[in-house]
């Protein structure tokens, strides 16, 4: 019998650089970006210091940011990656998730989550059109990553990215 390799597209709706604003312990992040990273690059590019602001972000540095945090999730310290998706995330999102963190540690450990959690590396396949914001909602811009786990077939995830429109985070995706 032949293998089949299948194709899961899993959606991820993520909007808000909240981290930015309210974080009680300061994260640095580099924003050097490539199309295709691995564990030891993500790690080596988290000892140096932050080169833009959240306001500066777009819809990929956010999902570049978050995956490189994934890739690397305890460190510097538990689930820092996760916490780090946390706080990109929609309150939209995290209503969904179950409103806390500690629902979102949980959710973050499903099968499908699991597998950006400490993978072995990730590549951005398309970042699809900027869609421009309208009266009722942000700009919408799609990322699609691929990510290969430590142990199992890789998967693909199209995260939907959002820009808010209202205070305190006008703008930040």
């Amino acid at each position: 019998m032949k293998a089949r390799s299948v194709l899961l597209t899993h959606t991820i709706l993520v909007s808000s650089a909240q981290a930015f604003h309210s974080a009680v312990i300061p994260r640095h992040h580099h924003f050097t970006y490539f199309l295709s990273r691995t564990k030891t690059q993500a790690k080596d590019d988290e000892q140096e210091d932050a080169s833009m602001s959240a306001a500066d972000m777009t819809a990929r540095d956010v999902v570049v940011a978050c995956m490189d945090g994934l890739l690397n999730n305890n460190t510097p310290w538990a689930n820092a990656g996760v916490e780090l998706c946390w706080d990109y995330s929609s309150d939209r999102n995290r209503a969904a998730q179950g409103g806390s963190f500690d629902d979102f540690i949980t959710y973050a450990s499903n099968p499908t989550f699991s597998t950006m959690v400490d993978a072995k590396e990730y590549s951005i396949e398309n970042v699809g059109t900027f869609i421009p914001g309208t009266n009722t909602r942000g700009a919408m811009q799609t990322v699609l990553v691929k990510v290969q786990p430590l142990n199992g077939e890789e998967r693909s995830f199209l995260w939907t990215m959002a820009q808010e429109r209202r205070p305190p985070r006008p703008g930040m995706w």
